[in-house]
């Protein structure tokens, strides 16, 4: 990233593998996070804060207010919006606060609200952990891979009047573009592991590991994505489909957090 220099970075969540259990977690991706030249705006994802409310998968870690605070100490808000350049504006939501009951939820709703209701002419662009929809925009089984239903069309009610936006969104570790009537969606893929586990068909796309190149030209907006050769396509799907859950060896590990004194 320092050599590419960008102008701006958005991650689009999951900075940690479980920093909503484990608050040193967040500490230390913060911290490599400062490594980079660049800025960088975040939104945060369910490793970071906790998953959606109700919890439709069992036994999960689930978004609270404490685990929004401590991922706010470390990345600032969990939703934005800043203008980049004159002709766009920059939206971060917080995935996980849709549905939750929070506090934070209807300050979020409203701030998008005024997102769109001052956008001087510009073009938006949302940035999001979740997908608006895992393979179809009319899927009304609730599932922790998207948006849910409710909060999925509360979002497209509200961009109705906007000219063409675009939401952007990590979380599935796969890139794919698709249409959702004018909005436009980009998935970006993950830069730490695939995961493709044996027996389930994710939605079409390419399940490799990179980031997305983002180029702004006035209103005009391009991607493409970027697979650095010194990426390895990990792929973790066997760990995925342990039946005690995706972090049941990890966080039962005994050396984890161990500090040696060297």
């Amino acid at each position: 990233m320092n050599a590419e220099a960008p102008d701006l970075i958005v991650c689009t969540g999951d900075m940690s593998l479980d920093g909503a259990a484990v608050g040193d977690e967040l500490a230390f991706a913060a911290r490599q996070f400062e490594r980079i030249a660049s800025p960088v705006l975040f939104v945060p994802g369910n490793h970071d804060i906790g998953n959606s409310l109700p919890d439709v998968r069992g036994g999960e870690i689930t978004i609270s207010e404490q685990r929004r605070q401590t991922y706010r100490e470390h990345f600032g808000d969990d939703c934005w919006f800043r203008d980049v350049g004159p002709s766009w504006r920059f939206v971060g939501l917080n995935s996980m606060l849709f549905g939750s009951g929070l506090a934070g939820e209807a300050r979020q709703w409203e701030l998008l609200a005024q997102a769109i209701r001052t956008p001087q002419d510009r073009a938006l662009m949302i940035f999001q952990h979740k997908p608006l929809y895992y393979r179809l925009p009319n899927e009304t089984e609730a599932t922790q891979s998207a948006v849910y239903a409710e909060h999925r069309a509360r979002l497209k009610g509200m961009l109705a009047h906007v000219h063409q936006p675009v939401v952007c969104s990590g979380h599935i570790h796969l890139y794919r573009t698709v249409r959702w009537g004018k909005i436009a969606q980009i998935w970006a893929p993950a830069t730490s592991f695939t995961i493709a586990i044996p027996g389930q068909k994710p939605p079409s796309g390419v399940q490799r590991v990179g980031y997305l190149r983002h180029i702004l030209d006035g209103k005009n907006h391009r991607h493409e994505l970027v697979e650095p050769c010194q990426f390895i396509n990990t792929d973790c799907g066997n760990w995925a489909r342990d039946p005690r859950g995706f972090h049941a060896r990890y966080e039962t590990e005994p050396l984890r957090g161990l500090v040696l004194d060297q």
